[in-house]
């Protein structure tokens, strides 16, 4: 949308993405890979622990619009979460900073939209044969737009992951019309309720000065994968410590467990929060409303992620 993307490209300046070869060595590196003749680009970083005696997860990290894949890393800290953790994390850069999360948006999933779909495809193939991955352990997140196109991954690559995570944003109110997963896969989302750009109870999400699309609401989104996971209603409900009383924010967590054959979806509300990723350095609060530091997104969805290695499908 038009707000969001004036508001995150100040953010993003200054920061410069240098392109080169993968390399198998511990460390940040950057690396391209050909999808049907474009070259696309990404960063990647490789926990010391990475020796090719074990393979590792692998966790696919969506930077938002108008960003890039330095600047997903440097928000998240998922690389010093990998090096901790053990797993090797991976920042795709989309062309002209756009995912095309949205198939019911014309400039975002149109036909001439790049296929961003097939780029994640080729990258996982390409990553699997460069670095020791465990194929039955990767997973993908974004933020905003990013978070859209994971949603999106886990419609049309459902088998490629064993779980997905979603921060700050709804989905488009056509979705269910564009988005058929081939099965269950266990999802979390985050958002807060004082987003500025994806109201919490849906409405218009403006894409431009003379565009907008209609967007539902969290309960909508929420609802959508419940459904599609064969979850339990009603959720578990639990409200969370207010770790920093000054931050502006609580959150809460509901929990709708795996009905048989299924996978959970869990939810993390943010009352207070805004445009942001929970436990980052607060940037921009008068546009992108509050960061709540009662939680440490990245943390939770590698935590979310790392409980669900044995629902990943092999190809």
């Amino acid at each position: 949308m038009w707000t969001e993307r004036v508001a995150i490209s100040v953010l993003a300046a200054g920061f410069v993405l240098a392109v080169g070869c993968p390399q198998t060595t511990p460390g940040a590196s950057t690396g391209v890979v050909n999808v049907d003749g474009q070259l696309r680009t990404y960063r990647a970083h490789v926990p010391p622990r990475l020796d090719g005696s074990a393979s590792l997860p692998l966790v696919i990290a969506l930077h938002p619009f108008a960003t890039t894949a330095r600047y997903m890393e440097l928000t998240t800290r998922f690389s010093r979460l990998a090096d901790e953790q053990g797993f090797v994390v991976v920042y795709p850069n989309a062309r002209t900073r756009l995912w095309n999360g949205d198939p019911t948006d014309e400039l975002e999933g149109g036909p001439a939209a790049p296929d961003d779909a097939r780029f994640i495809e080729v990258l996982i193939d390409a990553l699997l044969e460069e670095y020791a991955i465990d194929a039955s352990r990767v997973y993908v997140c974004g933020a905003s737009n990013g978070a859209l196109m994971a949603q999106r991954l886990a419609c049309s690559l459902t088998d490629r992951f064993a779980a997905a995570a979603s921060v700050m944003t709804t989905l488009p109110a056509d979705w269910d019309r564009f988005c058929v997963p081939a099965g269950p896969i266990p999802m979390l989302l985050l958002h807060g309720l004082d987003d500025p750009f994806f109201p919490s109870e849906g409405g218009l999400v403006h894409g431009g000065p003379l565009t907008a699309n209609e967007y539902g609401s969290i309960a909508d989104m929420v609802a959508f994968w419940v459904s599609n996971n064969g979850a339990l209603s009603p959720p578990a409900t639990e409200n969370l410590p207010d770790a920093d009383p000054d931050d502006g924010t609580t959150v809460w967590r509901e929990t709708y467990a795996a009905g048989a054959d299924g996978a959970e979806v869990v939810f993390y509300g943010i009352d207070g929060g805004g445009h942001t990723w929970p436990g980052s350095v607060p940037a921009m609060e008068p546009l992108l409303g509050a960061t709540s530091q009662d939680i440490d997104a990245s943390r939770v969805i590698w935590d979310f992620f790392a409980q669900h290695a044995n629902h990943a499908k092999h190809r």
